[in-house]
């Protein structure tokens, strides 16, 4: 059970070959045609095989150190107190000259920088960052209750 397509051309693989070919003119050719191959130094090449690397690299970095939603948030919430504990101090330096006020609220940033220290030993720790907050709830708190007392001190000497 011989295919008869197969035998029909093998039997006239003769009369298939009409022209000679000569595989070694015809490959250099098809060579002139595509161009010369480039060398080993190809600036393509070679940018390609950096930008790999670069790739390579950057998402180590990112996958070895990444930011997570609380770190986010975090730095969000300090940028935000920070800004207003600034503000507050900035109002009282103008009203009062009384460095004492000051020194208290570098005593709360020493045992604030205790608690930063401690959170980064253990990133996702409640209680820390819990801590962190009220820290700043109360430093924001204890600079509007002087705020307040210099405003009453002002507002009874105009009277």
């Amino acid at each position: 059970m011989r295919d008869n397509l197969k035998d029909y051309v093998e039997g006239s693989r003769d009369d298939f070959e009409l022209y000679p070919f000569d595989s070694d003119g015809e490959w250099k050719s098809i060579s002139n045609k595509i161009g010369p191959s480039k060398g080993k130094n190809d600036p393509w090449k070679i940018s390609g095989i950096a930008a790999c690397f670069a790739a390579i690299i950057g998402c180590t970095i990112f996958f070895m150190n990444p930011v997570t939603p609380v770190n986010g948030e975090i730095a969000e919430l300090e940028r935000f107190y920070d800004s207003e504990i600034n503000y507050k101090i900035t109002l009282i330096k103008g009203k009062l000259n009384d460095d004492r006020i000051l020194n208290d609220v570098a005593e709360m940033d020493a045992a604030f920088a205790e608690l930063k220290a401690d959170l980064n030993d253990n990133v996702d720790n409640e209680e820390v960052i819990t801590a962190m907050m009220e820290n700043y709830q109360l430093k924001l708190q204890i600079l509007e209750e002087i705020l307040s007392e210099l405003e009453k001190e002002t507002s009874e000497e105009i009277l």
